[in-house]
């Protein structure tokens, strides 16, 4: 049992990271679902680490060019719009997952997700492509990243959505999301690994399944991304990412009625 709960949770991992969807939210929920607690630093290090190990090989020759150009206009770009979010995380982030992981409010994030999706995804995407970004694009995206540090809210789809606000074609907003998930899934996991070497009175390292249905975990959250970036890239020509605001939806409605009726899951 321990084995299919570890291939689900990385499954849901890769696709929740790289779709529009949260992959903290479904990790959330699922883990509540099947009654398994797989919040622990290691096994967070663990799928995180899956999850950039397979943006970077996809995207390894975008990652060459920016590296040997570090001063570019893109690479500039790239850093405003990072800031946002890393302001956030200095400041506020403890806090905010405190709140939203024990508050009524988590199910709203997931609904809040679905409105932008569907809202941008109303209109035909815009013809704008990388080479031509500027400084407010690039802030105003940023801005949009930066609501993704809340659980429940999906980082990628709502960077996508600044995207496509600030007038880029599908294919342009789809990359640069995925090219700024890099910094943040790399923060996700120092952060995770300076609380575990901050730990002096407690056990360093508490695995959730042990070590092969870890492995398993890793091997699934791995595959799931690389299915999930190729998946959106494929709808990213006609921006067509409405079919995730109705399943952001149905799991907004189910975790809200959980959380304030059954409380079967939460």
């Amino acid at each position: 049992m321990q084995f299919l709960k570890a291939l689900i949770l990385g499954l849901v991992q890769g696709f929740g990271e790289f779709l529009p969807v949260s992959s903290s939210g479904n990790l959330y929920f699922f883990s509540n679902l099947m009654n398994t607690s797989a919040d622990t630093l290691s096994f967070d290090i663990l799928v995180h680490t899956a999850s950039l190990l397979a943006i970077v090989l996809l995207f390894y020759k975008d990652w060459l060019h920016i590296i040997k150009n570090k001063f570019s206009p893109f690479n500039r770009n790239l850093l405003i719009s990072c800031i946002p979010s890393i302001i956030i995380t200095l400041i506020f982030q403890k806090k905010i997952e405190t709140y939203f992981y024990v508050s009524r409010a988590f199910g709203l994030c997931f609904i809040f997700t679905g409105a932008v999706l569907f809202y941008e995804t109303m209109y035909r995407p815009g013809k704008k492509s990388l080479k031509g970004m500027n400084v407010k694009d690039s802030l105003i995206i940023g801005v949009f990243q930066m609501f993704g540090n809340i659980p429940g809210v999906s980082r990628v789809g709502l960077t996508v959505c600044g995207g496509l606000q600030q007038g880029y074609n599908g294919k342009a907003a789809v990359k640069y999301a995925y090219l700024l998930s890099v910094p943040a899934l790399i923060g996700r996991i120092v952060a995770d690994l300076i609380q575990i070497y901050s730990r002096t009175s407690e056990p360093v390292i508490t695995d959730v399944f042990g070590f092969f249905p870890m492995l398993i975990a890793f091997v699934a959250a791995f595959a799931a991304s690389v299915v999930a970036i190729r998946l959106m890239q494929r709808l990213a020509g006609k921006a067509k990412f409405r079919g995730f605001a109705y399943y952001l939806f149905a799991l907004g409605i189910i975790t809200m009625l959980d959380m304030f009726v059954l409380v079967k899951i939460f």
